[in-house]
């Protein structure tokens, strides 16, 4: 069956086929993931837009307070893009033929555990030693004035407890539970797990051969998707228009420039008009579900692109994608830490109360910082995001030996999605 004739969401599969845009997918990824990391450092660190005196509020200064405000934004393109990649792409396998719940299962959790247990083991060594040695930074206490200021949940001492480790090995943070510590951003991956769940429980329902493992499956995911409640419908309405971009059929949609740049305006207007849409009952809500469509159009757009410099620049967005899910588990944890153990030395005592943007000592903190980050989630990454395959691998290698293996054989391990 030729391209054309191949019905969607099945086509999704040739197009990751895609060099282009296989290398736009992993841009968007690496960009979202280094957005949050260098919106999160920036806020412990350096006084509020509104805090910095009208003399230091220079072009540079503003672009930089502009654009890290969209970190928000980003997650929205995370629960996207993983809608796509994730739920798009095993509704094309379901359609094809080649789905199996043991591979969907297998991989969904090697994927999300290889990298996240670690990232828990790491955050309670960061959190106890900073607490307990750099407790004078008022980073882990909230007395540091920025923390205070920006960062409303209870002080991360309190969070670093046994009850909420576990809470967290089970995906219960945000759901049942806070994050663990200072890892606050760890509230979006127990809403992945969750979507990951009932996605992979309502295909079940839907191809199953049995009537009752179909009802069984139909009914946990009603259950469940009842006791999560509101809240997480909210997020889990995103991250299914990402699977919906896969179902889009239309050639005529196609127009990645103008998607493109519908998409900036968009975020420009929303940053522009921040205040305005916060006002509003349903502000949030609204400007997520417009984020969320219209970077899905992006995707839509973008699946038969040829564009040279996507193939260019391959290898680069290749390399980043690859520790981005590492990035972004740990930098806030290894970000408070480090400003603890700074203002531990006694030689950077502003920290306790935030940098001018236009301090030549903040900057250097806050490069040398994002630079420590950024190699620590690579170098984490070498023996964890990377080794996802040889787990996977291992893991479908001892159901199969053991006979419970359900679905169509697997094709094997794969890259990382």
């Amino acid at each position: 069956m030729s391209d054309a004739q191949t019905p969607h969401p099945a086509q999704t599969l040739r197009d990751i086929e895609n060099p282009a845009f296989v290398s736009f997918l992993d841009m968007a990824r690496w960009l979202a993931a280094t957005l949050v990391c260098v919106a999160h450092a920036r806020n412990p660190l350096f006084l509020g837009y509104n805090a910095v005196p009208a003399a230091d509020r220079n072009l540079a200064m503003q672009a930089w307070y502009f654009v890290t405000g969209w970190h928000a934004e980003a997650v929205v393109v995370f629960f996207v893009l993983s809608g796509f990649l994730v739920g798009g792409l095993s509704s094309a396998r379901v359609s094809s033929g080649r789905f199996s719940i043991s591979d969907y299962s297998v991989d969904r959790l090697t994927r999300l555990y290889t990298v996240y247990l670690p990232a828990l083991i790491l955050t309670v060594i960061c959190d106890w030693t900073g607490a307990h040695w750099f407790s004078a930074s008022g980073v882990y206490d909230h007395t540091q004035l920025l923390i205070l200021e920006k960062v409303k949940t209870a002080p991360f001492g309190e969070l670093l407890t046994v009850p909420i480790f576990f809470q967290n090995v089970f995906m219960l943070q945000t759901v049942w539970g806070p994050p663990l510590g200072s890892n606050q951003p760890l509230w979006t991956i127990s809403l992945e797990f969750w979507f990951y769940v009932i996605f992979g429980l309502a295909v079940v329902a839907l191809v199953a051969g049995s009537s009752a493992v179909r009802a069984a499956a139909a009914l946990i995911s009603v259950a469940l998707l009842a006791l999560l409640g509101w809240p997480f419908h909210q997020q889990f309405g995103l991250w299914l228009i990402g699977v919906l971009a896969a179902f889009i059929p239309w050639r005529v949609i196609e127009k990645p420039v103008l998607a493109l740049v519908v998409f900036a305006v968009l975020l420009t207007a929303i940053r522009l008009q921040g205040d305005v849409i916060d006002a509003h009952q349903g502000g949030l809500l609204l400007k997520n579900y417009t984020v969320a469509t219209a970077f899905a159009w992006v995707l839509i757009s973008m699946r038969q692109v040829s564009w040279r410099r996507f193939i260019q620049l391959a290898p680069l967005n290749h390399f980043m994608a690859d520790f981005s899910y590492s990035l972004y588990l740990i930098h806030f944890p290894l970000l408070i830490f480090i400003l603890a153990a700074l203002h531990g030395t006694g030689q950077f005592d502003q920290i306790a109360t935030g940098y001018s943007p236009a301090s030549a000592e903040g900057l250097a903190v806050y490069l040398g910082v994002l630079a420590a980050i950024f190699v620590s989630a690579w170098a984490l990454s070498q023996v964890t995001e990377r080794q996802t395959w040889r787990v996977r691998s291992a893991l479908k290698s001892a159901l199969k030996l053991r006979g419970w293996w359900i679905g169509p054989p697997s094709a094997g391990a794969t890259r990382p999605a």
